[in-house]
């Protein structure tokens, strides 16, 4: 073994056996000092952040556009005005005054005769020491007296003032206006259409035709004789050469329902009458109502009673005709009437309660031939313009 050899092995062992020493050291002192810390720290933070957001746009645009137009033309206005006035005033005043004075004076005056001197257990002893058994002794005071007659006077003053004053006052005053203004105009009448035919003239001892939607008829007993047709109506003219002169213009065959509206410058000169004018058949009959008349009033008999009709009394008449001519020829046959007691020249004539009325007097009529307003003269002259209707 080499020199060098040896000083290794030598270092090693020694280095060794320094280790082992200061190991065991160790050990010891483990063993004789025990320390023992024990810290514990437990943090424990839980931060939850839930955010939860929701957005939910929900758009809905339904757009429906209706119109819708409807136009009635009616006239109506309504005016309503309501005013009310309600005043109410209400006073009232109460004033309660209560005085309540009371006033008690007692005055207690004890005249006493006080001649001696409290000693002892309260003895009173005047001042020769000769006990007074009548005389008291107060303990607040040392002189012993005799009691003496007591004045006493109370006097109490109770003076209450009630003042109650109620005043109360009540003011209604109700107004009340209520202005309703109804203004309906309903236009329910339809004019018959203008007539665009040009005035026609009839001359003839007897003639019937059409104009302007009406049967215009002229006729006479001797001789021929005219009338002329316009657009609203007809125009007579008579003379006393012609007999008995008829001019007229209406509907046929009629009915028991026409309105007549009519005017006229209706001018005679002798007899004559502005009428509704008419034949039935079934029984024959001739029938007249009459708002005017020339110089003498038909027919010339006693009346079967009256009628109240188009703001007027009508007279109810029967006459008879003999051999006369009629719509059938010559033959005999009643006539109506129903004569105005007072003459117009324009209004309406309501047909129909005229025949009611003749009904009721047991004048009978048969089968419409026609409704028409006749200008009729006898043996007399005349002028008449007529504007007639009907409806």
């Amino acid at each position: 073994m080499t020199k060098h050899a040896l000083v290794l092995i030598l270092l090693s062992a020694v280095s060794l056996f320094a280790a082992c020493t200061g190991g065991e050291d160790n050990l010891r002192e483990g063993s004789s000092d025990s320390d023992s810390d024990s810290d514990s720290d437990s943090d424990s933070d839980a931060d939850t952040d839930s955010d939860t957001d929701t957005d939910s746009d929900s758009d809905s645009d339904s757009d429906t556009d209706s119109d819708t137009d409807s136009d009635t033309d009616s006239d109506s206005d309504t005016d309503s005005d309501s005013d009310t006035d309600s005043d109410t005033d209400t006073d009232t005043d109460s004033d309660s005054d209560s005085d309540s004075d009371t006033d008690t004076d007692t005055d207690s005056d004890g005249d006493t005769n006080c001649p001696g001197t409290c000693v002892g257990q309260g003895e009173c002893r005047n001042m020769n020491g000769t006990y007074l058994p009548d005389y008291t002794c107060p303990s607040e005071t040392p002189i012993c007296c005799e009691p003496g007659a007591t004045d006493s006077d109370t006097d109490t003053d109770t003076d209450t003032d009630t003042d109650t004053d109620t005043d109360t006052d009540t003011d209604t005053d109700t107004d009340t206006d209520t202005d309703t203004d109804t203004d309906t105009d309903t236009d329910t009448d339809a004019d018959p259409p203008a007539c665009t035919e040009g005035d026609m003239q009839a001359c003839a001892s007897a003639q019937s035709g059409k104009h302007c939607g009406l049967t215009y008829e002229i006729w006479t007993d001797s001789g021929s004789a005219c009338m002329t047709n316009t657009a609203v109506g007809f125009v007579a003219d008579w003379t006393e050469a012609q007999g008995n002169y008829l001019a007229r213009k209406g509907v046929r065959p009629g009915s028991a329902e026409p309105v007549v509206t009519y005017s006229a410058n209706y001018q005679p000169n002798g007899n004559s009458y502005l009428a509704i004018y008419g034949w039935t058949q079934n029984p024959l009959v001739e029938y007249y109502i009459v708002d005017s008349w020339g110089s003498w009033r038909p027919p010339g008999t006693s009346p079967l009673g009256t009628i109240q009709v188009d703001g007027g009394t009508y007279e109810v008449y029967k006459s008879d005709r003999i051999n006369q001519p009629s719509i059938e020829g010559t033959a005999t046959f009643p006539q109506f009437w129903s004569v105005r007691t007072d003459k117009r020249t324009s209004g309406t004539i309501t047909v129909a309660p005229h025949f009611q009325a003749w009904g009721q007097y047991g004048l009978q009529m048969g089968s419409f031939y026609e409704v028409s307003l006749v200008v009729e003269g006898y043996h007399s002259s005349g002028h008449a313009e007529v504007t007639v209707r009907f409806d």
